[in-house]
């Protein structure tokens, strides 16, 4: 009897074992798997929830594993590890902006954006880049104008606080620790933030893609 009943108990034990390694869903219709996934969640009436963290304790984690993902509670951003550093995902459109004439505009430094001079033959424009913005975020500036320039530069930087240096990414110059650059008529540029080391002694690096 004493061996029967440890028989059974094996075999639903085993089963048991067999059925957690295929049953690896949560949500409405626990049992329709999708064959793709290694992990499935399933709701029309919630979402799912990664963990929610500051830029100060997603520094904290030891040697994180390519593919983390965080929900970064500073920059308000899904970020992802690629092995090397953290960026954040963007998924939506970029948000357009149009540059008033001899105008200024001042950058997002959460949501990336194309920026656009319109309506003026010969004048000049002003974005302003702030001097610290989530890792990985890009703007596109556009000046679709037959004549005048984009300023592109950002405010001045307090004495003792971090400075954060403009380079062009296909010159070999140094980085411009007091940034400002020029973008003529019909001509455009893409610039990406890039936060290297937060311990550095720069805040990050504004990297122009001509």
């Amino acid at each position: 009897m004493k061996q029967s009943s440890l028989t059974i108990a094996l075999v639903f034990l085993t089963g048991f074992a067999g059925y957690s390694q295929i049953a690896q869903k949560i949500g409405n219709n626990p049992m329709t798997l999708n064959s793709t996934a290694a992990f499935e969640t399933e709701s029309t009436t919630k979402g799912l929830l990664p963990p929610r963290m500051t830029t100060a304790q997603r520094n904290a984690i030891a040697t994180p594993a390519s593919g983390l993902l965080v929900y970064n509670t500073t920059t308000n951003l899904l970020e992802v590890y690629n092995g090397t550093i953290w960026s954040g995902i963007y998924n939506l459109p970029k948000e357009m902006v149009s540059i008033p004439p001899n105008g200024t505009v001042t950058a997002s430094n959460t949501e990336s954006q194309i920026f656009v001079l319109n309506n003026c033959n010969n004048c000049n424009a002003t974005v302003v880049l702030p001097l610290k913005a989530s890792n990985g975020l890009e703007h596109i500036i556009y000046n679709r104008n037959s004549g005048g320039t984009i300023t592109v530069t950002q405010p001045s930087v307090a004495s003792g606080n971090k400075p954060t240096p403009f380079v062009d990414n296909i010159a070999t110059a140094a980085l411009l620790t007091t940034p400002s650059m020029s973008l003529t008529a019909q001509k455009a540029t893409k610039i990406v933030f890039f936060e290297y080391d937060p311990n550095d002694i720069y805040n990050g690096v504004w990297c122009f893609y001509k």
